[in-house]
């Protein structure tokens, strides 16, 4: 189970480690340059999907963030927030998910929300956008690039659907029957350690947020205070996810004094991108999962 910590307290390992970023060059000492590739990945089903991976300089050890635009987004939106992460030794991937961005496919959105993608669309996401980001992630795991079992993942608005989604299908996945004894088996799957989503839909999704509970996952939701759609939502959400009796003090609840919603809650000063460095630091970052060769024996 991941250490039972306050927010407050890791608002202040946050407010650490990225104010030794960003004051380091005032002693003459500037951070690494922020570096980024845009690549394409292909899915299952066809599909071009176009992220941008910022790679970590600390190689192996490196944690791992995917970061997921909203409704009508793309990847951009996330550009300042991953070359803040990256420096801080993570590895950061944003993605456009089908229809979205540069990416293809699409043309499954709601009649009543032309923007909102159908339970369909969002499902393929889960299952095959994010598939197709994390045969990529494998790969550089493998290549000594970053640690994939060191992994979070940022949603906003309807794409926390898809990041709850990905998060259930990755737990699914069993590991190989490859060794006498759990611990020394390769796992398929597993990695997702923690979950940050902006102004989340889908609190009706019960059964993968009571899998997620039951997990111990921790979850950080933001919502601002002002919209009252946004705020009651996300109070649902966690309500599921951190029941009052069984104190689940690792699902955080953050609301901020504004009416902007999902990614609108970047830049402007609120706080967004501490509190989300923040908890990736403590709950990803900090985790306590070496780098193992995920490559089982079965696939010799």
């Amino acid at each position: 189970m991941p250490p039972v910590i306050s927010p407050k307290a890791t608002s202040t390992v946050l407010a650490l480690a990225f104010a030794f970023v960003w004051c380091s060059a005032a002693f003459g000492q500037p951070p690494p340059k922020a570096t980024s590739q845009d690549l394409t990945l292909m899915t299952k089903d066809g599909l071009d999907i176009k992220i941008t991976y910022f790679k970590s300089a600390a190689g192996q050890e490196a944690p791992v963030v995917i970061l997921l635009h909203g409704k009508g987004g793309n990847r951009l939106v996330w550009k300042t927030f991953a070359e803040q992460l990256q420096k801080v030794d993570f590895a950061v991937i944003t993605v456009d998910l089908r229809g979205h961005g540069e990416s293809t496919g699409g043309g499954e959105s709601s009649d009543k929300k032309p923007d909102t993608p159908k339970k369909a669309e969002l499902a393929a996401m889960a299952a095959l956008d994010l598939d197709a980001v994390k045969k990529f992630i494998y790969e550089e795991h493998q290549n000594k690039q970053l640690n994939m079992n060191k992994l979070g993942i940022v949603a906003s608005d309807v794409t926390a659907i898809v990041a709850l989604g990905f998060t259930e299908i990755d737990w699914d996945k069993v590991p190989y029957d490859d060794a006498p004894t759990p611990a020394q088996r390769t796992p398929r799957g597993q990695d997702v350690q923690a979950i940050a989503l902006l102004s989340p839909e889908g609190s009706g999704a019960n059964k993968t947020l009571g899998m997620i509970r039951n997990l111990r996952r921790p979850v950080l939701i933001i919502a601002g205070s002002k919209n009252a759609t946004d705020l009651k939502e996300a109070k649902k959400m966690h309500e599921i996810l951190a029941p009052k009796k069984e104190g689940f003090e690792f699902m955080y609840l953050e609301q901020y004094d504004s009416k902007l919603r999902g990614t609108d809650l970047l830049g402007k000063g609120l706080k967004t991108e501490q509190n989300l460095g923040n908890f990736l630091i403590k709950h990803v970052k900090e985790a306590r999962s070496e780098w193992r060769d995920r490559k089982s024996k079965l696939l010799d």
